[in-house]
């Protein structure tokens, strides 16, 4: 489903267009008041409780429209949504990093830069700022600002792929192309599913003429692109990437965990779901909420929303999420079909709420096996199958 925003009335009246999206994004969050002091938030950030300011919901909502056209490339609507949402939350350093992204990729380098500046201003040590900056000198051939700015991307999140092969790039047009091959080769050994990573490698070894990695390289690649080589990726996920994902889940570090699922081909709205299934409950319910803001039609996010909520007692959040699912059903809209594991997850929340004989309803004939079930799924199912055999709770 693709999320626009209208552009004749989006500055004029942001809240009617935002009323049924504010919903769907409101932040889990903790507030209190001291005083007359400004109310303050905790956010749980790559598993640790930060104290700070508090975000409109609208503002968030734009902030996941801006992100799912700028992952397909409408960089107009992107940059729209992100300033909109700049409106409503200036001192977003997040906000401020795509503005400065998607300016630079429609070529106005000098608005992309002030971004930047600002961004870093309210975070300097954000580590986003410091990487996307360095993708917009390398494309404007700051050739050696650029390697400084991710360089220090990389001090502060050594863990991100993008990092690590945007820095061998930015080597291998200094013509430090040795440095680079040796960059990437490290990466691989760290991350071996990663055609990213094998296809750099390839790259940086037949300019440097280096038969023996290229040849080494090629193989990989052609092991990667099989036929087999997903069905025996999925079987091989809880030892490669699958589990990487998991196991930055279950540290409670998100970020890493969306980084990971790009190279696992991994939706953004399975992320939630994985983490619903490992009992990540605040995990799940921001990327559920995300997800669900940018594409209301996700019946996954929906899903992972519903049982973070029930997890957690919060009822309200259970019964709007279970609402968004009965009113898109209801009207035969576009519902995006609810993943696997998605549908297990929530035959589990009916079985714990209602009884067998619903979610047994809900959970249906199992659909033909595509490829073959990881270990999470694996585990999920064996535990939905025993509970349904025991009858009523």
């Amino acid at each position: 489903m693709r999320v626009a925003v209208p552009r004749s009335a989006a500055r004029r009246a942001p809240r009617v267009f935002l009323a049924p999206l504010a919903a769907l994004a409101s932040l889990a969050a903790l507030t209190s008041m001291a005083g007359c002091a400004a109310p303050r938030v905790a956010r749980s950030i790559d598993g640790q409780i930060i104290e700070g300011r508090p975000i409109a919901a609208h503002a968030y909502a734009l902030y996941a429209i801006g992100a799912e056209a700028e992952a397909r490339g409408d960089l107009a609507t992107a940059l729209e949504a992100y300033e909109l949402a700049e409106d409503g939350d200036p001192d977003s350093a997040d906000i401020w990093t795509r503005i400065g992204s998607v300016r630079c990729r429609l070529g106005r380098g000098e608005a992309a830069g002030a971004a930047f500046e600002r961004a870093r201003a309210i975070e300097p040590d954000y580590e986003p700022a410091y990487r996307e900056q360095a993708r917009c000198d390398l494309a404007a051939g700051r050739l050696d600002a650029a390697l400084g700015r991710i360089e220090r991307a990389m001090l502060l999140d050594p863990d991100r792929d993008d990092g690590a092969l945007l820095r061998a790039e930015i080597l291998r047009r200094l013509g430090r192309t040795d440095d680079a091959r040796l960059a990437l080769r490290a990466l691989v050994v760290r991350r071996p599913w990663s055609t990213e990573a094998w296809r750099a490698l390839h790259a940086a070894a037949v300019e440097t003429g280096d038969r023996a990695v290229a040849e080494q390289a090629a193989r990989r690649l052609r092991e990667l692109a099989a036929p087999e080589a997903a069905v025996r990726g999925r079987r091989m996920s809880s030892g490669g990437q699958l589990a990487e994902v998991d196991e930055a889940l279950v540290l409670g570090q998100l970020r890493r965990a969306r980084s990971l699922a790009r190279d696992a081909d991994l939706t953004p709205a399975e992320v939630a779901v994985r983490a619903a299934a490992l009992g990540r409950l605040g995990e799940a319910r921001e990327q559920a909420e995300l997800v669900s803001a940018a594409d209301p039609a996700s019946a996954s996010a929906l899903v992972a929303l519903a049982v973070a909520a029930d997890l957690s007692g919060d009822l309200d959040a259970l019964t709007r999420a279970c609402d968004a699912l009965d009113l898109s059903a209801a009207a035969g809209g576009p519902t995006v079909a609810p993943s696997r594991l998605a549908r297990l997850l929530f035959a589990e929340l009916l079985f714990r709420r209602v009884g067998r004989d619903a979610a047994l309803t809900w959970l249906g004939p199992p659909p033909p096996a595509l490829v073959a079930p990881d270990a999470l799924s694996q585990e999920i199912e064996r535990r939905v199958h025993r509970e349904l055999a025991g009858g009523t709770p």
